[in-house]
């Protein structure tokens, strides 16, 4: 029956149904009228209902469950079809498929039942693998699987050491450990193993690579194809520059190439073959390394051929070829590559060891951001101790450590700040070809201890990163101290009131102040740009007269190379149009630039003048008065002479005996008459000196001598004035060549002055001493003393002040004979304590001999003053005159000192 037909029948009955309903069947009327149901009419009504109902749903659920037989049986034709497709597949393999649904029952139990897949022919020849001596019992893949077990399966992936193929596979069926090698048989075969983990199931692929090439349908002509290859590259090894061999399973050499004979100066290879000559014995251990781990070896070593030593890299594969030979090996020269890589760690070292002498903190770090170098400055500069870079630290380890300690800048946002110093690492740089490719922007750290750190990060060529520190600190504060400098010296130029401009060393402008603007009148724009030396001459000459004249020395002062143009130059005039004048120089700079500098001068010309004119009349005027002194001093000697000669006759008595007035009154003209010879004689002595025609008489001296001389000579001026006069001299202060008759002088003036300035009841000292080969003569008195103003004008001629004083040349007279002797005068003296002179003469003094054995100076030596009778002081004074003609000798005494 359709569905459609069904479908109809249970319509019609519905309807049927729902027309004829119970009331209209089974209704009966009563006596008033009205409908009564019978009830058993009406259950069977009921129950025929249910009935028709429940056969329609009877007929409905038989259809459903056809239709769905059918689906089903559609859809397992088709996976049936997909299944048999899908082996189809898998038989096509050129090896083994084993699929194993375990547990661990089956897993404990050894290879269990794997469900067999892929073609005949792989099955044929992998079981080719369980002949053996001893026959396993069971299924042929048991066999197979059983004879494979104990061989190592050569993983290239696998981290450990390789495990056996009865292993790995147990580890795949147990923990689902994929994998993925090759199994070696004796004879040299590999057989493929894949183990994997597919739909919940673990899954062995195993593959003969013989079967791939028989199937492909041209093994023939593949083995052909492959012997003409290997005959091809038999001859290329037995030409190639390089030793190359072959081994047999015991590590015998069957081949050798003639590279191989020729490096271990063999005559053949035959001889090389028969006696088993090898490169080097560590050859053979890397050989037996290869056989014994059936893959690839190599090692370095060093030997002699051809007289020199050589280095080569020694490489052993497995063949796992036809026939005796499983092992193949060559040799590769690599003695430049071990030479370059020595220089090249030579290099290294001097670089680390150069990098350890700078004062610049580098570290250097690798790919991954660690530490690979560091100097002893970087060490330094950032307090780090030894444990703090010990181990594996990292960039991002070292700042944050750095920050700990309170070494870095203070940031925003110390992680942001971070990252960016770590970009460098793998951030884009600037572009191939600029300066600064393969660089980070140069940063400078001002670090909370204030010191200022410049920091340069640079890609290292090896990899990594390389990082410079330097301490800028004393470079930026020398730098603000400079830039202070710098305006300082500005500001100093611009209120200088010469004009000062600077030209650099090839002709152009570089400093200038306002002076020179104002003096030449220029305005700043014409000197902003940095005008060229022409230029700023032509804008200068239109002011000047003759300006080719004056420039020109000054043009060629600034661009000349010449030592002699480069001279200091000074005192040029420069007239100017307006009737200005300038004075010039110029300053060769030691950078190469030149200081050319302009002064007004105008008004000091003119005052110059002034002066020179005022200044020649003085001179014509001071020239009639050195005349007239000199003229007046020679003609009042004549009559002078007359009155001492005559006085000197009437003082001998030669005409007649004189009463005791009469000798008085000649005794005085006789003193004024020697006061005024030597007057005369000291103007005479100070004109001379002024003309530069007085010459000394230099001879030696007994500086002893020569002090008590003169203290002898003083003493009766001593008694006079009621003064003591005192010698303070060692005895043995020596000798020393000087102008005795000179110095005589000297000391008469200054002790007559001392005697002038001290009362009565004073005290005088003459005294002397040496050191350091200078000889000081000084005379010191109690009296008045000097006022600061007569001080400074003391020395001068003519000069003379407070009660007594005379002509005022004994002063000026001292001063001019000890400077004839290359020495010096000191003027000491305060109102009221007195005053001291000190004649310095540097002249080397010749020692005495013969005199105070004890090398102890004497004692003071005074000489007093005593009354005397004015008749000896009268005969005294007539018979000690001084011979050198100075002083005040009237009044000597010529008492011993006590």
């Amino acid at each position: 029956m359709t569905d459609r037909r069904r479908n109809q029948m249970i319509t019609a009955a519905a309807v049927i149904l729902g027309v004829m309903s119970p009331t209209r069947l089974f209704a009966q009327t009563d006596a008033n009228g009205l409908s009564i149901i019978d009830p058993i009419i009406a259950g069977a009504a009921g129950a025929v209902a249910l009935a028709v109902a429940m056969v329609l749903w009877a007929f409905r659920v038989a259809a459903a469950s056809r239709s769905q037989t059918v689906t089903w049986t559609e859809r397992l034709a088709s996976m049936e079809a997909k299944l048999e497709k899908s082996e189809s597949v898998i038989s096509a393999h050129p090896g083994l498929v084993l699929v194993w649904e375990d547990d661990g029952v089956e897993i404990s139990e050894g290879w269990g039942n794997p469900k067999i897949l892929g073609g005949p022919a792989a099955l044929a020849s992998l079981l080719s693998f369980a002949q053996s001596e001893n026959e396993v019992a069971g299924s042929p893949v048991d066999r197979l699987l059983q004879s494979l077990s104990t061989l190592p399966l050569k993983d290239p992936n696998a981290a450990a050491r390789n495990e056996t193929f009865e292993e790995r596979v147990r580890a795949l069926r147990s923990h689902g450990i994929a994998f993925s090698g090759a199994v070696y048989t004796a004879d040299g075969r590999a057989i493929e193993a894949d183990g994997r983990i597919a739909g919940g199931q673990v899954t062995l692929w195993l593959t003969d690579p013989a079967v791939r090439m028989a199937e492909d349908g041209a093994i023939v002509g593949t083995v052909r194809e492959q012997a003409a290859d290997l005959h091809g590259s038999h001859k290329l090894l037995e030409r190639a520059p390089m030793p190359a061999w072959r081994r047999d399973a015991n590590l015998n050499l069957v081949w050798v190439n003639r590279s191989f004979a020729d490096t271990v100066e063999a005559a053949s290879t035959s001889e090389v073959i028969s006696e088993q000559i090898e490169l080097d014995p560590a050859a053979r251990r890397i050989a037996t390394a290869a056989a014994n781990e059936q893959t690839a070896k190599d090692g370095r070593i060093a030997i002699n051929a051809g007289g020199e030593r050589r280095v080569i890299r020694v490489c052993e594969i497995p063949m796992h070829s036809a026939g005796d030979a499983t092992l193949g090996g060559f040799a590769i020269d690599i003695s430049a590559l071990d030479k370059a890589q020595d220089e090249l760690q030579q290099h290294i070292e001097a670089n680390r060891k150069t990098l350890d002498q700078i004062p610049s903190a580098v570290v250097v770090f690798g790919p991954n951001q660690n530490l690979v170098y560091h100097n002893a400055s970087f060490q330094n500069l950032w307090r780090l101790d030894d444990a703090d870079l010990a181990g594996r630290a990292f960039h991002g380890e070292i700042l944050d450590r750095l920050r700990h300690a309170g070494l870095l800048p203070e940031q925003p946002s110390y992680d942001e700040w971070k990252a960016r110093q770590l970009e460098i690492y793998t951030g884009a740089l600037a572009a191939p070809g600029s300066e600064r490719y393969g660089s980070a922007p140069d940063e400078v750290w001002s670090l909370p201890d204030g010191r200022s750190i410049r920091v340069a990060q640079q890609r290292h060529p090896l990899g990594g990163v390389i990082v410079v520190f330097e301490d800028i600190t004393e470079k930026m504060d020398l730098e603000a101290q400079f830039n202070t400098q710098l305006r300082v010296h500005r500001a100093t130029l611009n209120n200088l009131a010469e004009g000062v401009a600077v030209y650099s060393a090839n002709g152009s402008l570089e400093l200038h102040n306002k002076a020179f603007e104002q003096l030449w009148r220029l305005s700043g724009n014409q000197l902003s740009a940095a005008p060229h030396i022409d230029e700023t001459i032509r804008l200068m000459s239109q002011r000047v007269d003759d300006a080719a004249k004056h420039f020109e020395k000054i043009k060629k002062c600034v661009t000349s190379k010449s030592f002699d143009d480069r001279e200091p130059t000074s005192g040029g005039i420069l007239p100017l149009k307006d009737g200005r004048t300038f004075e010039y120089g110029s300053e060769p700079l030691p950078d190469g630039a030149t200081l050319i500098r302009f002064l007004d001068i105008t008004d000091s010309t003119e005052r110059e003048k002034e002066l020179q004119e005022r200044n020649a009349i003085l001179e014509d005027a001071d020239r009639l008065k050195s005349k007239f002194v000199d003229h007046v001093s020679y003609q009042l000697r004549t009559p002078l002479s007359s009155i001492i000669g005559f006085s000197e006759m009437l003082d001998g008595q030669m005409f007649g005996v004189l009463n005791e007035r009469q000798q008085d009154y000649i005794t005085s003209v006789l003193s004024g008459a020697y006061h005024l010879r030597d007057l005369i004689n000291d103007i005479i002595d100070l004109a001379a000196i002024d003309a530069g025609k007085m010459e000394l008489a230099r001879s030696d001296a007994d500086i002893r001598g020569l002090l008590e001389s003169a203290a002898t000579y003083s003493a009766l001026k001593a008694e006079d004035t009621q003064v003591a006069l005192q010698v303070d001299c060692p005895r043995d202060i020596g000798s020393v060549s000087i102008d005795e008759r000179r110095i005589k002088q000297v000391l008469f003036n200054l002790l007559s002055n001392a005697f002038a300035y001290s009362a009565a009841g004073g005290k005088v000292t003459l005294g002397a001493d040496r050191k350091d080969n200078v000889l000081r003569i000084w005379v010191s008195d109690s009296g008045r003393g000097i006022s600061p103003k007569d001080q400074a004008k003391a020395f001068d001629a003519f000069e003379s002040s407070g009660p007594g004083a005379g002509a005022g040349l004994g002063l000026s007279l001292v001063e001019r004979f000890v400077r004839l002797h290359d020495g010096w005068v000191k003027l000491e003296s305060q109102e009221g304590a007195g005053s001291k002179v000190t004649c310095f003469l540097p002249e080397k003094v010749k020692a005495k001999t013969g005199e105070n054995p004890s090398g102890k100076q004497p004692a003071k030596s005074a000489v007093k003053a005593t009354k005397s009778k004015k008749s000896t002081r009268r005969k005294r004074a007539s018979s000690t005159r001084s011979p050198a003609g100075g002083g005040n000798l009237e009044t000597v005494n010529p008492r011993a000192a006590e």
